[in-house]
């Protein structure tokens, strides 16, 4: 699903991804083989095996088509797992555009994390009502037009707290049938932001495109 932010003349367009549960790798070993996989059928110039990972092998098993952000998003959280010499030695098999995307898209701190930043993320999803915490609206083209539709209709919301139960950051994904657990959690996320019917901002949340347990 395409959503459209920013103001009537000049929107963005961006997708809400389904949200996704992931299995970490375990080690370089185990990362590396599933990430030089050759792309899907129609990357004819990408090979599998050949010790060169690219953007299209990555966007595959992110389940990504050519969304560079979201693929550099997956691979952070797959790899949390691994210490930094054997992430290193994963990276170190990336091509020049994949390496660009990585310098790019890696995530920042969330305390320094600013809109449409990448964000990884511990805490406690609390799920709340959409409708009334997450009051803010995005643009959505209605034939030659754009309306301002509530986030609450495309959007699960949480607050994500801490083990003390304090409130870190208003959180959300898309609707669909898997909800967060009300447990520690890692997830991985675009920060971005609300805005109320003047179009002025009203805070920030992140959308979440991965987790792990």
């Amino acid at each position: 699903m395409f959503v459209y932010t920013g103001c009537n003349t000049n929107p963005i367009k961006h997708k809400i991804y389904t949200m996704e549960k992931i299995t970490p790798f375990k080690n370089a070993e185990e990362a590396i083989a599933s990430l030089d996989n050759g792309g899907r059928f129609y990357n004819i110039f990408t090979h599998a095996n050949d010790q060169v990972i690219t953007e299209a092998e990555v966007g595959k098993v992110a389940g990504m088509f050519a969304d560079k952000q979201q693929s550099i998003l997956f691979f952070e959280l797959a790899t949390q797992l691994l210490d930094e010499t054997s992430k290193a030695a994963v990276i170190a098999q990336f091509d020049e555009k994949l390496q660009a995307s990585y310098e790019q898209f890696k995530p920042v701190p969330f305390a320094a994390a600013t809109v449409s930043n990448n964000v990884i993320m511990q805490g406690i999803p609390h799920h709340v009502d959409s409708k009334m915490k997450f009051t803010g609206f995005m643009m959505v083209p209605v034939g030659t037009v754009f309306t301002m539709i509530p986030l609450a209709h495309y959007y699960e919301a949480y607050e994500l707290r801490n083990e003390q139960g304090e409130e870190l950051m208003m959180i959300a994904h898309k609707k669909g049938k898997e909800k967060l657990p009300a447990r520690p959690i890692t997830l991985a996320g675009v920060m971005k932001e609300m805005k109320d019917m003047d179009k002025t901002t009203e805070g920030q949340f992140v959308e979440v495109s991965y987790y792990v347990e």
